[in-house]
């Protein structure tokens, strides 16, 4: 039986990546023969190249990055940090705002389930009603340890990030709605399925509805077709990719590319939707657009990313190294957890937090720095210590195989399909 399903990305700030993973998992709902629609984001131009329905919102542009100044390493703790500092949901007239357009979206579309992708708002207007909630997430997102996003971090969250707590203003709205106090904002991110798209070695599971699934990560139609690859000359192969543009200025993508100069490398770099002319690009450097991953992690033989999480996960799925350069804590969690942890690349950069919430930045190879994003050098060296390190390789194969043998033996689908039965109940 089909159902209709409808999907909550995040949508404030760097949007691409949340949209990215919850298209892949619609279009295996779609194949199944699901009705899919998304509710408005900050990345729709991907949902309708996929030829999803959009359901527009007035809030839509409230979500522009464009508009805002972004630092060069945002310092989220949590998840709460996240909601009250890149949404504002701080505020109790913009988090009702955005409560009340998902809930007339809810009400507009009458879906068997929601999806949501870091959208508590989604989340309490779907169980106000009854409707299923499927959670997409990493793990830190439902976590219950303190810090999950920057377990290094010595101080509390709002020490780094001042803003006022959304704690409450999301706690009041959830009474009003009949659905009792919120005591953390991670409880708001569990469905009645939650399914995290890696492996229990990768991510351990804290809580009890969290289903490993395997990769799920999105390429835009034709993007295969669309690629030109350089060729194939016997050089060591280098596939950039440091996110879509929205939180990565020309400086830092300059910084990549000026490694990579002179270098006996073959370099491929997805630039995601901003910045191109504004760069100086060496011989050996291709540049494409939002291309996807499959086929340059195909062809590469080591990637150099800011530490996302598809980015990171699709690269081990293809036993490629990642040497990562992160521009936020999450970045650099997935850097320490996902690639270092299990010796399947470099992380560039480590943070450190003191009493006074500053940070302080160690590149690997150049120590203490007060530079605002890794440099030239560095990135250099570690491209080269990574294509260097055959283990790396080899140890990156070996999680591949895992995450691929998940993906082949879960069924998506089905798990969300289940949830229709149990009924909108957190």
């Amino acid at each position: 039986m089909a159902r209709r399903v409808l999907f909550f990305p995040w949508g404030w700030g760097g949007a691409a990546g949340y949209t990215a993973r919850c298209l892949a998992l619609a279009e295996e709902l779609a194949a199944a023969g699901d009705e899919i629609a998304f509710a408005d984001c900050g990345a729709t131009r991907l949902v309708r190249e996929a030829g999803f329905r959009v359901l527009e919102q007035d809030t839509a542009p409230l979500r522009d990055l464009e508009r805002r100044r972004v630092p060069p390493y945002l310092p989220f703790a949590d998840v709460e940090r996240v909601f009250a500092v890149a949404a504002g949901y701080h505020r109790a007239e913009r988090f009702g705002r955005q409560l009340d357009e998902d809930a007339a979206a809810i009400a507009g579309y009458r879906p068997d389930v929601v999806v949501i992708d870091m959208s508590p708002t989604a989340a309490l207007a779907a169980r106000a009603v009854g409707v299923p909630v499927v959670s997409l997430a990493d793990a830190d997102f439902v976590a219950t340890r303190p810090n999950a996003w920057m377990p290094w971090s010595t101080v509390e969250p709002r020490v780094l990030l001042p803003h006022p707590p959304c704690l409450p203003v999301i706690s009041a709205a959830s009474a009003r709605l009949g659905l009792g106090p919120v005591a953390r904002a991670e409880d708001l991110l569990e469905g009645e399925v939650t399914l995290i798209p890696s492996t229990p070695e990768l991510e351990p599971a804290e809580r009890g509805t969290v289903r490993h699934v395997g990769p799920l990560y999105w390429d835009p139609p034709g993007a295969g077709g669309d690629v030109v690859l350089p060729e194939e000359d016997g050089r060591a192969r280098v596939y950039v990719s440091i996110g879509s543009g929205g939180m990565v200025g020309a400086d830092a993508m300059q910084a990549v590319l000026d490694a990579c100069a002179g270098m006996p490398w073959s370099v491929f770099v997805s630039t995601g939707f901003a910045f191109r002319s504004e760069l100086s690009v060496p011989d050996n450097v291709v540049l494409g657009g939002f291309t996807g991953v499959r086929r340059p992690l195909g062809w590469a033989d080591v990637v150099v990313s800011h530490g996302g999480y598809s980015t990171v996960i699709a690269a081990l799925e293809h036993g490629v190294p990642n040497v990562v350069l992160p521009f936020m804590s999450e970045q650099e969690m997935n850097g320490r957890r996902l690639v270092e942890r299990v010796g399947a690349g470099l992380l560039l950069r480590t943070s450190r937090t003191r009493p006074d919430g500053r940070l302080e930045f160690t590149d690997r190879y150049s120590g203490r720095s007060p530079r605002p994003h890794v440099a030239s050098v560095d990135i250099r060296a570690g491209v080269e210590e990574a294509l260097g390190d055959p283990g790396m390789a080899a140890r990156a194969r070996r999680v591949g195989a895992e995450l691929s043998a998940l993906r082949r033996t879960v069924d998506r689908v089905g798990l969300v399909h289940g949830t229709v039965a149990l009924g909108g109940t957190r």
